[in-house]
């Protein structure tokens, strides 16, 4: 059965926790692509790959912690009252 969900800000709370997981999947993947193509490129295997590895996982991270911390601010903002 299909739930037709009407409040704008709950969708929007939705798509902003479905980037949580996007966020760090395409920043590890970016990452290893970069530094596998920097050790194709430079003959240094695998050193770009694990250390372009780290720093997108980083990021992924950090991306995910700036994405939740934007959900909490709104819920925050939204539960104040007298909005």
């Amino acid at each position: 059965m299909f739930f037709k969900l009407k409040d704008k800000a709950l969708w929007q709370t939705l798509s902003k926790a479905s980037l949580i997981g996007i966020h760090l999947v395409t920043c590890t993947f970016v990452g290893l692509l970069i530094g596998f193509y920097l050790d194709k490129w430079l003959g240094t295997k695998p050193w770009f790959l694990i250390a372009f590895l780290v720093f997108g996982i980083a990021a992924g991270f950090k991306n995910m912690y700036q994405e939740v911390k934007k959900i909490q601010d709104a819920e925050k903002k939204d539960a104040r009252p007298g909005k």
